[in-house]
């Protein structure tokens, strides 16, 4: 069994918003102010609230770049608390999924007919680590979690994309809870 120790990080709920969406809520030619860099881009200062048909979220991060469509990723107890049922699917595959009302803290809003997703967990692998395992993308490798907190666990189908520089495994916040992680927490993927 090939195995590497790999970061985790525990992604919580956010909004990936497309040019024409950013324009409705903060106004015509708005760039969004990037905050830390991340993996994947950079989260911005602005934040946004979601808008379900039993709840709202406050306070909810914006990821940028643009992307060419709106994309909501929630964790499934985020989508219970709104009130959606949100499919499990991989970013970008949005076709059947549900819509949902955003809201700037100024007060614009922008609705989506489509778009809330939980996303699958992941690991972006660097192309060093990922001919270690001997994956590429799309393949599924496996991730323990011990903590020592008393609740290891093992994750299986966590989804490869590679090409990072750098490698680390994404979970939402009800995987991340469930296996106690927090700061610097560190795990194993392996391949069988």
């Amino acid at each position: 069994m090939k195995q590497v120790e790999v970061d985790v990080e525990v992604s919580a709920r956010h909004v990936h918003l497309c040019q024409g969406d950013i324009e409705k809520l903060f106004g015509t030619g708005y760039e969004l102010t990037p905050k830390k860099h991340i993996i994947v881009g950079y989260v911005a200062e602005e934040r946004l609230t979601l808008v379900g048909p039993k709840g709202t979220l406050q306070n909810v991060a914006i990821l940028g770049p643009a992307r060419p469509e709106t994309q909501v990723e929630l964790a499934a107890t985020d989508a219970r608390n709104l009130g959606i049922e949100t499919p499990l699917r991989l970013s970008g595959d949005l076709a059947n999924t549900p819509g949902i009302k955003i809201t700037a803290k100024n007060g614009a809003t922008t609705e989506i007919d489509h778009g809330c997703i939980v996303a699958k967990r992941h690991i972006h692998l660097s192309k060093e680590d990922a001919d270690h395992l001997q994956v590429t993308t799309g393949d599924e490798v496996s991730l323990k979690i011990d903590t020592g907190c008393g609740r290891a666990l093992t994750f299986d189908e966590v989804v490869v994309r590679v090409g990072n520089t750098r490698t680390v495994v994404h979970l939402d916040t009800d995987e991340g809870n469930a296996a106690c992680t927090g700061k610097s927490c560190k795990g194993i993927c392996f391949s069988r």
